[in-house]
């Protein structure tokens, strides 16, 4: 393996550590988190511990709701795990579902998918950089359409100024590339 595709060994704190919020869903982790090239995929490969499983999309979850979504708060805990695709995963469900139901909604849980792609291409290596630096870029913007439909720049128990504020501190190049993605939580508010 070279350099650019050295992926960190260690995840992020969890629960208890410095700077990490709580787990917000009782369920346990799968076996292994997906780095594509490391891992074998969850459900396209043999040997994947869902191989040949798909799970469905869950169900629509109004804004106003979202502190019992386990889904969404389970990507919550998958990206403040460093679980990116995982959390990716998740919330790519709940964005179908809100599907010409709530546009600010939908915007929101695409910028959060586009951050979770982000910070997995940024932990992949230096080759993967300008990708990550594309999809923090377009998640931003989404940001701001998810925040112009709120009334105070809050959805989902989330800061939405704070959110972008945060990204565009964090998700940026990290000047040691086995370090990855720190410091960046995503601490919904309200539950």
């Amino acid at each position: 393996m070279t350099q650019t595709d050295r992926v960190p060994p260690v995840e992020r704190p969890i629960s208890g550590a410095d700077n990490a919020p709580p787990l917000f869903v009782d369920e346990p982790f799968p076996p292994y988190r997906f780095v594509p090239g490391h891992t074998p995929h969850p459900y396209a490969q043999k040997g994947g511990y869902a191989f040949g499983e798909r799970p469905e999309d869950p169900p629509f979850v109004p804004r106003e709701e979202w502190a019992q979504s386990p889904a969404f708060l389970r990507g919550v805990d998958f990206f403040n795990r460093g679980w990116w695709w995982e959390a990716h995963e998740v919330w790519e469900g709940l964005w179908h579902s809100t599907e010409g139901k709530d546009d600010g909604l939908h915007a929101l849980l695409k910028a959060l998918i586009q951050f979770a792609a982000c910070a997995l291409n940024l932990e992949r290596g230096l080759g993967h950089v300008n990708a990550a630096g594309r999809l923090r870029d377009s998640a931003l913007q989404l940001l701001d359409v998810a925040r112009v439909s709120t009334r105070d720049g809050r959805m989902c128990g989330l800061d939405l100024v704070w959110l972008g504020a945060e990204a565009r501190k964090r998700l940026v190049a990290p000047t040691d590339p086995a370090r990855g993605v720190t410091d960046f939580y995503l601490q919904p508010r309200e539950i």
